[in-house]
């Protein structure tokens, strides 16, 4: 019966193919050989040579890994303000906010990863040079901010250097899918999470500068308690 099957699989496949190519050879291939199985190595989800040419697939990789290292350096932070002595409940909803953001993309490009037919590898690296100084949670309010936006702005950069190498118009460099992706799922939320942070961080300073300076602690309450019912 499984050979009946087998034999069934295969006539349908020949039969039913219009041109030649990868996977109607493979196809062709096992009918022809005396088997049990069928290998099939290139009957995947990858297409456009996607993995083949260029550094496209693991900067992709290489990409949620960084999401996943941002999202647990949001998360020391959101930890770090919420204790009994430094108690900003307010910076530490945006930190917990940043961290689950962070942490759905990581999994949301691991699944298009797959998507495309590919294995996730957190043992990728980027080939785009940065200059990445260790991330330290325990900041205070305002360069908590500015490390948040420092850190929104090396992932913007990065799906910018992505987006470039897939847009690169040549025979084995163009994958427009994964430039579109990277414009629907990340460079337009990108934008607004940068102008957000930037916009605190501005009016933190304000805060804190204001009456030079003599009304420190009540500006970061007030700061705080904004964000509390804002974030």
């Amino acid at each position: 019966m499984k050979m009946l099957i087998l034999a069934v699989s295969c006539l349908l496949a020949i039969t039913g193919s219009l041109a030649a190519d990868t996977c109607y050879n493979d196809v062709a291939l096992d009918c022809g050989i005396t088997s049990n199985s069928l290998a099939l190595p290139r009957c995947n989800a990858v297409y456009g040579e996607y993995g083949s040419h260029g550094n496209v697939a693991t900067e992709l990789q290489a990409y949620a890994k960084l999401h996943l290292e941002r999202s647990y350096d949001y998360l020391l932070s959101a930890a770090y303000f919420n204790n009994y002595q430094t108690n900003r409940a307010g910076f530490s909803k945006l930190f917990k906010k940043l961290s689950d953001e962070a942490w759905s993309k990581t999994i949301d490009i691991i699944k298009h990863v797959t998507k495309r037919g590919d294995k996730m590898n957190f043992d990728q690296h980027s080939t785009m040079k940065t200059e990445r100084k260790n991330y330290t949670a325990e900041n205070h309010e305002l360069e908590a901010l500015a490390k948040a936006l420092d850190t929104q702005k090396e992932l913007a950069e990065r799906a910018f250097y992505i987006h470039r190498e897939a847009t690169r118009n040549s025979q084995h460099l163009h994958d427009p899918e994964i430039a579109q992706y990277l414009e629907e799922e990340f460079i337009e939320d990108h934008a607004e999470k940068i102008r957000t942070l930037a916009g605190h961080t501005s009016d933190l300073k304000k805060f804190i500068t204001a009456n030079n300076g003599h009304d420190l602690s009540l500006a970061l309450y007030v700061f705080d308690e904004y964000l509390q019912k804002t974030v």
